[in-house]
């Protein structure tokens, strides 16, 4: 009788290791860390989570597991960090480390208070804060963009030059990324501007539309930086992955030109700050106006990002109180667009009218009787109503007299939703009529709600 054994040949499947990530706050954080796994020794496949803040590496049977300490020591220059993985519930996405919301909530509340007293001290300057205007000077729009990339464009468009300049990085090249994104940013603002300016004007309700959301946006943001909510990415408000993966080939091709296209592609990134830019060139109306607006704005984030991709490193501007900061200042921001934009809409309840009723008018800004009308004046000057709340009596006609001594950019301006006013405002005096038809408080802005006022009638 003839015995045939048979044999089996057993197959290790091989493991998979999980890391719980601190730190990420968008695509390209995932990008970062996907990096730096992949160079494990015997990893097969990687997978980074946003949304779930985990990690996950394949290895291949035999392999070691992965080195901590070393991983870290890579991926803290950037701001992330590593901790082997929890035990939390099926399907929960939120680390047991998390600290608890009271905590995190008194510390922003202290920082954001801290920032609005620094704000009203320095309010007599607030003509040089960056302004969403559709004219905004070429300096707000410079300081538009320093603020930009000490925020939301940190995490996106930092993170992806980040990524891109960490491969086989050289100075030529990183001057190569700057170049095309200074470049794009130019083109891009001249040709929005020319689109703009084959568009019949826009009305006050797509002006007053576009700022409320764009507040809202900048409010959610801000509270991400300010750690009270979880990022738009993590919320599923992000580009097509397709433009993402268009982002990977420019920035894994050896061809000569690619670096300057990895630069040319930040135009589209997801960066809140950088659509606002994008809308005000288009709103310019203007190619050489769009041009500049977006070269000032690409110019004010430069030092920023040309110092990550230079350095290799984004950890110090990732600092909690850095981020703090900057989240208040975009809270801030965001509560002035969404005011202006109710203002545009016709909101009857405003912020800026809800303070003005609890205030007693100005003895300085009481009507000054000429003849049967009751004339008030206002003076637009450096980006300001001067003064800005004014005071007549019900159910007789008003003059309103304005000296327009700078009108440029939002100022070229006024706009009273509750009454149908829209005037566009020319160098020099300016006259508006209307009779106020009850006691109450009329919002007054700019064509695009940044400068505000109110007229108390009584």
């Amino acid at each position: 009788m003839t015995v045939v054994a048979h044999s089996r040949t057993i197959i290790a499947m091989p493991r998979v290791v999980i890391f719980d990530v601190d730190g990420m706050t968008c695509r390209s954080c995932e990008k970062l860390v996907g990096d730096a796994l992949r160079d494990v020794p015997g990893a097969l496949e990687v997978e980074v989570s946003l949304k779930q803040q985990r990690a996950a590496i394949r290895l291949a049977d035999g392999s070691s597991d992965p080195n901590l300490s070393v991983l870290n020591e890579r991926l803290n220059a950037h701001g992330y960090r590593l901790f082997p993985e929890k035990s939390l519930p099926s399907g929960c996405a939120v680390r047991s480390s998390r600290e608890p919301f009271g905590k995190r909530f008194g510390r922003a509340f202290v920082v954001l208070s801290l920032v609005a007293v620094v704000a009203f001290i320095l309010s007599p300057l607030r003509q040089m804060v960056p302004s969403v205007s559709a004219g905004a000077s070429v300096a707000a729009m410079f300081g538009l963009g320093i603020v930009a990339s000490l925020s939301s464009c940190l995490a996106s468009t930092g993170g992806y030059l980040l990524a891109v300049g960490s491969r086989n990085p050289s100075k030529s090249k990183t001057l190569a990324i700057h170049a095309g994104r200074l470049a794009t940013f130019a083109i891009g603002g001249a040709a929005l501007g020319a689109i703009g300016g084959s568009f019949p004007s826009f009305s006050s309700a797509w002006v007053g539309a576009l700022a409320l959301v764009l507040g809202v946006g900048f409010l959610l943001v801000g509270l991400n930086l300010l750690e009270l909510a979880p990022s738009l990415a993590r919320l599923g408000i992000a580009l097509p992955s397709r433009l993402h993966r268009l982002g990977d080939r420019v920035a894994a091709s050896k061809r000569g030109f690619a670096p300057f296209l990895a630069g040319a592609v930040t135009f589209v990134l997801p960066c809140g700050f950088t659509q606002t830019a994008q809308a005000l060139a288009l709103a310019s109306g203007s190619e050489g106006r769009g041009l500049l607006l977006l070269v000032a704005f690409s110019l004010g984030t430069l030092p920023v990002l040309l110092g990550i991709t230079w350095f290799g490193t984004a950890a110090t501007l990732r600092h909690r109180m850095v981020r703090l900061v900057a989240g208040s200042v975009l809270v801030l921001f965001a509560f002035g667009q969404i005011d202006g934009g109710l203002t545009v809409l016709g909101s009857p309840v405003t912020a800026s009218s809800a303070i003005a009723a609890l205030r007693p008018p100005p003895a300085s800004t009481a009507p000054v009787p000429d003849g049967s009308e009751q004339v008030i004046r206002m003076t637009v000057a450096n980006g300001t109503f001067q003064p800005n709340a004014l005071t007549v009596k019900k159910g007789v006609p008003v003059q309103w007299d304005i000296d327009g001594k700078d009108i440029s950019g939002c100022a070229s301006s006024i706009v009273v939703p509750s009454y149908g006013i829209s005037v566009k405002l020319a160098q020099g005096p300016n006259i508006i009529r209307f009779t106020p038809k009850g006691p109450g408080t009329i919002p007054f802005s700019c064509g695009m709600g940044m400068i505000r006022g109110t007229i108390t009638v009584i």
